[in-house]
C-alpha cells in the first residue's frame, strides 16, 4: 500500500528578529571581516620583521678643502663606516642634489666643481691590539668601568661592547683592532693612540 506525501508547508526560518536569507547576508559579512583581519595581520607581521640596526652618533670636525664646516645633522657610524648626510655634504662641495623617490635615486650634479673619482680617495685607519683598546678606554672613561667587568669588552669576533653602545671592529691578520669606528663616533681621539 502507497501512502501519499503531502509537501511540507512552507516555512521561514526566523533567528530573533532576522529572516533565513538575512542570516545569510550576515554570516558573508563576517567571513569578510576576518579574512581582512587575517589579512591585516599578516601585513603587521611582516613590518615587524624589518630590520632595524643600532648606529652611532659621531662627533667629529668636518672640513672642505681645508675649511671647517658645522654640519647640521649629525653623522652616523655603523658597522665601521661613517654615513654623512648627502644633501648637505653636496652643498658644501657645490653640488646639486636630485632626488627621485619613484626610482629610489639620488643624483649629485657639479656646479663647475671638481669631480673626485672612488681610486683618488684615501683612507687612514688606526689600529691598536685588543687588551690595549680595552685599557686605553678604561684608563679614558673609569666611571664605565667601574660599572661592572663587562662595561668594557671586546669579544673574540671583535665586538666592542662599551657601556650600553655595541661596535662591530675588524682586525687585521696580525690581530691589530681598527678603532676608526671609535674615532669617527668621538669616544676616543688620534692623540689616544699616538
Amino acid at each position: 500500500m502507497l501512502k501519499t506525501i503531502k509537501p511540507l508547508p512552507s516555512f521561514t526560518v526566523i533567528y530573533g528578529n532576522m529572516k533565513l536569507k538575512e542570516l545569510s547576508i550576515l554570516k558573508k559579512a563576517i567571513i569578510g571581516l576576518v579574512a581582512g583581519m587575517l589579512i591585516g595581520s599578516a601585513g603587521m607581521a611582516a613590518a615587524a620583521t624589518t630590520q632595524t640596526v643600532q648606529a652611532a652618533l659621531a662627533k667629529f670636525t668636518f672640513s672642505v678643502d681645508g675649511q671647517k664646516q658645522t654640519l647640521k645633522n649629525d653623522p652616523l657610524v655603523y658597522k665601521g663606516t661613517t654615513y654623512l648626510p648627502v644633501r648637505e655634504v653636496a652643498e658644501m662641495t657645490g653640488y646639486g642634489l636630485e632626488y627621485d623617490n619613484t626610482k629610489k635615486s639620488i643624483d649629485l650634479k657639479s656646479k663647475g666643481g671638481t669631480v673626485v673619482k672612488n681610486d683618488q680617495l684615501t683612507s687612514t685607519a688606526y689600529t691598536i691590539k685588543g687588551r690595549q683598546l680595552v685599557e686605553l678606554l678604561a684608563k679614558k672613561y673609569p666611571d664605565i668601568a667601574k660599572q661592572s667587568s663587562m662595561a668594557i669588552a671586546l669579544t673574540q669576533d671583535g665586538e666592542l661592547r662599551f657601556g650600553d653602545q655595541s661596535f662591530k671592529l675588524s682586525s687585521d691578520a696580525n690581530s691589530n683592532i681598527d678603532i676608526t669606528p671609535l674615532i669617527d663616533a668621538g669616544i676616543i681621539s688620534q692623540d689616544d693612540v699616538q
